[in-house]
């Protein structure tokens, strides 16, 4: 069978109890049947066991049948995207439980003890990932925020992957008391390969930007505002303009200064420095200049270091690509066979088992490679993400850096030049006329002082009306591209909505009859944000009918994520409910048949797990059964009963 991801298989699900196997048993592809004993087949744990899968892979639960709450832990063995990954959850009575994730099987997981098991929370919080995270990067599927601040979950995707027997019949997902209509359609867009993931954060970038534009609206009304109140306004070129003209001036007078003093030398060597105010001086020009220095040195630091983190971040990327080409072509040209030995061309033969090496024969574990992909996949993305964290702050740091540089060069030239004016030896003849040009000077030192402000505040002024022209000229462009990625979004959500339909009516033909509705050409019509289903504009069947009806549509779902490479659904379906609701023995089995029709005619692979107590006797086979037939004498989970009083 061909493959499409997303792909999700259950190969192995074990129940601890004690430190005991309470349940252990291998699923394979295609339909599995979890039956019990007919008519002593009913509260024997075939939901207990469908709850426990759902729990296992990642859904929470809030209440637990007594059994499975006496049990302490869950294993289930999955092949993600054809790589084989170990899952652990501890069952308690808290809710989000936290997940142990094994890069490889359940045998192996087990020989490694606590090494190479990583924990992960059930949501994210501060730079620590949750488990869904690393198992929507295990299959390839986008994190796409539900609603503004929280993103789908994998519980959130196996409530329409999980039928179970709890939720009215006429819902679609699985019941949860605090839900919502958003996140309902966007969990539905995402499996039916129709929600675009550039629309979501789009939006919440084009939220955030609108927040950023009227905070940048506002701080220019503030400034204009109370700069028109005292009788200002800053223009960074004006304020650039009075600067130079300033600084001319000045450096006129500290001319005529030094020609001043040079003549009052020929007339008089006499001179009076003060000592004590020009070493106060030049103490604080050379401190001033010390910190100048280190801050051009972490300057430096800092920008070699964005250059080189640049480079590693560059790199991680491009081997990300190079695994995900490499996996691709490993796919494609499958393993190497060899003829004749590379070394001394003898004759090689054939291996004795299918997973053994072509050419030394050792063991090999099937799915061994594509977990060790998976891993290092795995850690390549969480090396990325910090570096690109340590990339953002480096690059604040700089800003920073540069920011107290230019405040330090400021004070920097105020001191040097009060520490010329000092350091020159004057009281002669022109003490006058130095006084009055010293006067000037510190009038124009003040005024430099004054421009640095208003400097400052233009550069502030012109960089927040940059930032808002930035910033209008991005939602603009974020506007535009959302309307055109729903457009596309809408045409191929048409497509998929259609093969989904077309599939319930198919399935709903097969069924006896009893609805008159159910046929070839019913117009079937379903809503995720709703939750509801009909047929031909009706949604008042009978609890059965409406039982056949939620199943079919399921069984649709998951037939067209079957035949179309386009839907996020991971080919994975869990049915609890197949004779819920007064289903007579006839019909149920009929529907039964029904599922296994369906999963021989898809030809990519699959799995469809349900539970009965009717099971058809020629459904009733070790190829399509999991466990045994169940009774009140031989429950699901071994957990003992208590001994009669």
């Amino acid at each position: 069978m061909t493959r499409l991801d997303p792909s999700l298989l259950l190969s192995r699900l074990v129940v601890m109890k004690d430190g005991k196997r309470a349940y252990d048993e291998h699923f394979h592809a295609g339909v599995n049947i979890i039956r019990g004993v007919p008519g002593r087949g009913n509260s024997v744990g075939k939901s207990t066991i469908a709850d426990l899968i759902f729990f296992a892979l990642g859904g929470d639960l809030s209440s637990w049948k007594p059994e499975a709450a006496s049990c302490d832990l869950t294993f289930a063995e999955l092949i993600i995207n054809g790589a084989s990954v170990t899952l652990r959850r501890e069952i308690t009575e808290t809710i989000q439980q936290p997940m142990w994730i094994f890069f490889g099987n359940f045998s192996s997981a087990l020989a490694n003890a606590d090494d190479g098991w990583q924990k992960f929370p059930y949501r994210r919080y501060g730079d620590k990932e949750s488990f869904t995270q690393v198992l929507f990067r295990l299959m390839d599927m986008p994190e796409v925020p539900a609603e503004a601040e929280a993103n789908i979950t994998m519980h959130q995707i196996l409530r329409l992957m999980y039928v179970d027997q709890m939720t009215p019949v006429d819902r679609i997902f699985r019941f949860e008391a605090r839900d919502s209509a958003l996140r309902r359609q966007a969990v539905g867009d995402l499996l039916c390969g129709v929600l675009d993931d550039r629309i979501y954060p789009a939006q919440l970038e084009l939220r955030d930007k609108e927040t950023a534009y009227e905070v940048a609206t506002q701080q220019l009304s503030g400034f204009n505002r109370v700069l028109h109140a005292s009788g200002e306004a800053f223009n960074l070129d004006l304020v650039e303009a009075r600067q130079r003209s300033v600084d001319a001036e000045t450096k006129k007078t500290i001319s005529e200064i030094e020609k001043l003093k040079q003549h009052r030398f020929e007339q008089s060597p006499t001179s009076h420095l003060d000592e004590g105010v020009a070493a106060s001086l030049k103490a604080d020009l050379d401190k001033t200049n010390i910190a100048i220095l280190k801050l051009q040195a972490e300057a430096g630091q800092l920008t070699y270091g964005i250059e080189d983190a640049k480079l590693l971040i560059e790199e991680i990327r491009r081997t990300l690509d190079r695994l995900k080409e490499g996996s691709v072509a490993a796919t494609s040209l499958g393993p190497i066979s060899f003829m004749f030995c590379p070394s001394c061309f003898t004759p090689i033969k054939e291996a004795e088992t299918e997973h053994s090496c072509r050419l030394c024969h050792a063991h090999i574990e099937p799915h061994g490679d594509k977990s060790r992909l998976a891993r290092m996949k795995n850690e390549l993305e969480l090396q990325l993400k910090e570096s690109l964290q340590l990339q953002e702050k480096r690059k604040t740091d700089l800003s920073a850096n540069r920011s107290k540089l230019e405040k330090l060069s400021a004070v920097r030239d105020t001191l040097a030049m009060e520490y010329l004016r000092v350091g020159r030896n004057y009281l002669t003849e022109t003490d006058a006329k130095i006084d009055r040009l010293t006067s000037r000077l510190g009038y124009l030192e003040r005024e430099l002082i004054d421009i640095s402000r208003e400097r400052a505040l233009a550069q502030q002024l012109a960089e927040l009306s940059r930032e808002r022209t930035a910033i209008n000229e991005e939602i603009t462009r974020l506007k535009e591209s959302i309307a055109s990625w729903r457009e596309q979004r809408d045409r191929k959500q048409a497509g998929a909505y259609l093969l989904i339909k077309q599939s319930a009516a198919s399935l709903l033909s097969q069924d006896l009859h009893t609805e008159a509705e159910f046929s070839d050409e019913s117009d079937v019509y379903f809503n995720f944000a709703e939750d509801r289903i009909t047929v031909n504009g009706k949604a008042g069947f009978s609890a059965s009918s409406l039982t056949i009806l939620r199943n079919a549509f399921h069984l649709a779902l998951h037939w067209s994520a079957c035949k179309s490479p386009d839907f996020r659904y991971p080919r994975f379906l869990l049915m609890d409910n197949i004779e819920d609701k007064g289903m007579t023995e006839v019909r149920s089995q009929n529907f039964q048949r029904i599922i296994k029709r369906v999963s021989d005619l898809i030809s990519s692979d699959h799995q469809i797990i349900f539970t009965t107590s009717m099971i058809a006797p020629d459904l009733n086979i070790a190829e399509l059964t999991v466990g045994d037939m169940y009774d009140f004498n031989n429950k699901s989970l071994k957990i003992g009963r208590p001994s009669s009083p």
